[in-house]
């Protein structure tokens, strides 16, 4: 059975941004010296702004997002679509942070996986709903923590929402036992990893062509 959405928040002087956490964790993933890079679900191009890669490409679906991301950089492709049916090369590099769970998840990790090229690297950083004892035994921890971190960014002034206006949002994401469901089949040996604050990683290397 699914679980339900998490409806405690911290007031909003307390809250912050668990994406920006965990992307410096994201970008060690990512191999030096990369040739081509893409970027999905792009957002306002935080992430593809920090990728460090020959080439960078980043999509979203929303036009409005495309168009804030593209006036602060040129040294990023930016394109508006749908990831699902653009047209769109493979890529060394390709990366995903809080982006699929807007997709149906076989499909949109199947898609993911098809943008890369053999030897290169996908990595996700992505949401899932609590919906398993080990999840709720997490969030024991997670909510006190979540609060101590919250205090500390808005008593140095950097808290705030975590979520831009106008950045399109999704109320639910698969469970972690669909996401290691869908990957075994998708994705087979793909490292992921449960971390504290409602996010997991994956990390998949796509197998050279020989």
């Amino acid at each position: 059975m699914r679980g339900k959405p998490r409806k405690l928040q911290l007031p909003e002087r307390l809250r912050w941004n668990h994406n920006e956490w965990y992307r410096r964790r994201l970008l060690r993933q990512l191999p030096s010296g990369a040739g081509a890079a893409l970027d999905v679900g792009c957002g306002l191009g935080d992430l593809a702004r920090s990728i460090r890669a020959d080439e960078v490409t980043a999509i979203d679906a929303s036009a409005r997002m495309i168009e804030r991301a593209s006036a602060t950089s040129d040294r990023v492709r930016w394109i508006h679509g749908d990831v699902l049916t653009h047209d769109l090369e493979r890529y060394d590099v390709v990366t995903a942070e809080a982006s699929l769970h807007h997709l149906p998840l076989r499909e949109g990790l199947a898609r993911l996986a098809a943008l890369t090229k053999p030897g290169g690297t996908l990595v996700v950083v992505g949401l899932y709903l609590t919906a398993t004892w080990a999840d709720r035994a997490v969030e024991l921890v997670a909510l006190p923590a979540n609060a101590v971190v919250g205090l500390a960014k808005a008593v140095r002034g950097t808290g705030g929402s975590p979520h831009d206006p106008e950045m399109p949002i999704v109320t639910t994401a698969p469970t972690l036992p669909e996401i290691r469901a869908a990957a075994a089949e998708i994705v087979p040996g793909a490292r992921i990893r449960r971390h504290v604050f409602w996010r997991y990683s994956l990390v998949w290397r796509a197998p050279e062509v020989h």
